[in-house]
């Protein structure tokens, strides 16, 4: 059951099988991979990858292990990435699921190897860093293993993946020097299928992508550059609605540490959603610009701080009168969850992912 008192999630399916379809014309020749990952972006794992399933993607990225074994119960058929690699005493876990470690450490290739030579040889990715400095093998790693074709024996070296730092800002350096390092550590390496290109990525152009990209983010609606006419269709809306109209007066304040005062009369709508539902308190007035959500296509600002349960926005100048029961758009079709998050001082990554569990939620 459903009540009035809780707010809305709605999330577009169609939508994002859309996006799905229109980043793999963007990869051109390149395999299409989904990032499916704190799931689904906070969207839902079960209802997300199904939809991208039946949009013909069959290749999944996830950080974790417990994620790629859900994500195996809902897609038995699909090739299941682990970014995060393989966890010590996992191969035999990983094997039984049928799940392909992103190898990140000498370490890691020494126990896939081991549990292939005892069994039957599996794939698994060989992660690079190439500037990074998150994980994967490094330079003087990569030489390494350049040296040592043994340690390639007994398992099949399905990809070798590196991660860009930079794609979202399509004139920074570290684009092309990440580009550069990548080329050279493939020509000292195995041939192999090669995937750099994130979400932003795929935006940079054909030279990045090689032979699998990585879409996130811009499957979920959100710009992964910083042009916000790459963003793709909006998947995610979430509205909360308006529990209680009040009238301030001036002097009147509103909300924990009195941080908003009325210089004026004013009215006020009191909405059913705070920080309990990932919308953080970095949003009210401790951010440097006030966010600004929408109300009958009508800009309405958020006004002093956000509790646990409600938020506070100011309808003094709506030209729709508002009332008890009314839909206030927080993000979705008419306000970017892009811009949103900018306005918070965060990034759309955050807000979807941060999503509580307390919303109406529905498909389409």
């Amino acid at each position: 059951m459903t009540y009035s008192d809780s707010a809305e999630l709605h999330i577009n399916l169609t939508a994002l099988q859309d996006n799905y379809k229109k980043l793999a014309q963007h990869a051109q020749s390149a395999q299409t991979a989904a990032v499916v990952k704190a799931d689904g972006y906070g969207l839902g794992l079960e209802k997300v990858a199904q939809a991208l399933s039946e949009s013909g993607c069959t290749v999944f990225f996830v950080a974790q292990t417990d994620e790629a074994i859900t994500l195996r119960a809902l897609l038995p058929e699909a090739t299941i990435y682990v970014l995060n690699g393989l966890p010590a005493g996992a191969a035999a876990d990983f094997a039984a699921h049928k799940l392909r470690p992103c190898l990140i450490d000498m370490a890691q290739i020494a126990e896939w190897q081991s549990y292939c030579r005892a069994n039957t040889p599996l794939p698994a990715c060989l992660f690079l860093d190439t500037g990074f400095n998150r994980l994967g093998f490094g330079e003087t790693d990569i030489a390494d293993l350049a040296g040592s074709p043994d340690l390639f024996a007994d398992w099949e070296l399905a990809l070798i993946a590196s991660h860009l730092a930079c794609a979202d800002n399509r004139d920074h350096p570290m684009n092309a020097a990440q580009l550069e390092r990548f080329r050279h550590a493939l020509s000292q390496l195995p041939d192999a299928p090669a995937s750099l290109a994130n979400s932003g990525g795929v935006m940079l152009g054909e030279a990045y992508h090689f032979d699998m990209v990585r879409v996130g983010i811009m499957l979920y609606g959100g710009a992964a550059t910083a042009k916000a006419e790459d963003a793709l269709a909006p998947v995610a809306a979430l509205r909360a609605p308006i529990l209680q109209i009040r009238a301030l007066s001036a002097g009147d304040t509103v909300g924990y540490g009195a941080a908003f005062t009325a210089s004026t009369e004013m009215t006020i709508g009191i909405l059913s959603l705070g920080y309990g539902d990932g919308l953080g308190r970095h949003f009210g007035n401790l951010a440097p610009a006030k966010a600004r959500f929408m109300l009958n296509g009508h800009p309405v600002p958020l006004i002093g701080r956000i509790s646990m349960d409600s938020l506070a926005i100011d309808l003094t100048d709506s030209p729709v009168p508002a009332q008890a029961g009314d839909l206030v758009e927080i993000f979705g079709p008419n306000n970017q969850i892009d811009d949103v998050a900018a306005q918070g001082n965060t990034i759309a990554y955050e807000l979807l992912t941060s999503l509580g569990k307390r919303y109406n939620r529905s498909y389409s």
